[in-house]
């Protein structure tokens, strides 16, 4: 399966957004690397974690954060500014990011190889804390790993 479908699906999933927000507001982790991660796992794929998180650190820094910060900077009502159009824009804003994580994604799929034989969700997501420089949160990945859950193919 697709990268971005697979990730669609398993978001939707009980708790996972809410770990993967976790992992991204309180540790710095970015979301569409983790699910990349757990999707390498779930199809066996095997990839260079670093030359990933490499791409990734440098699309969050220039692409990723900027339009959250600016998403998030737009929620609350601004005095002087319409609501309507404020709620337009933001939610222009927040197509925008998706549409990143979506090209994102892609490129993180291209660094894969084929499937294979299925790996450790739990083993990989720690591999790519590792890889994008940070000191694996494992309490915060274990919730993630858990989240998931079941079958992720």
């Amino acid at each position: 399966m697709r990268l971005w479908q697979w990730a669609m699906e398993v978001y939707a999933r009980p708790s996972v957004a809410e770990a993967c927000l976790s992992l991204q507001d309180g540790h710095g982790q970015n979301v569409p690397y983790l699910l990349w991660a757990a999707w390498r796992a779930s199809e066996g794929r095997t990839a260079d974690a670093r030359e990933a998180a490499r791409l990734v650190k440098r699309w969050d820094a220039e692409v990723g954060s900027p339009l959250r910060a600016v998403r998030r900077a737009i929620k609350p009502a601004w005095p002087g500014v319409d609501n309507g159009a404020r709620e337009d824009f933001r939610n222009a804003v927040k197509a925008t990011e998706l549409h990143g994580e979506k090209v994102l994604m892609e490129s993180l799929e291209a660094l894969s190889g084929e499937p294979g034989t299925k790996l450790d969700v739990f083993d990989t997501l720690q591999e790519a804390a590792r890889a994008s420089g940070d000191p694996p949160r494992e309490a915060a990945l274990r919730a993630l790993s858990d989240a998931l859950g079941g079958p992720l193919t």
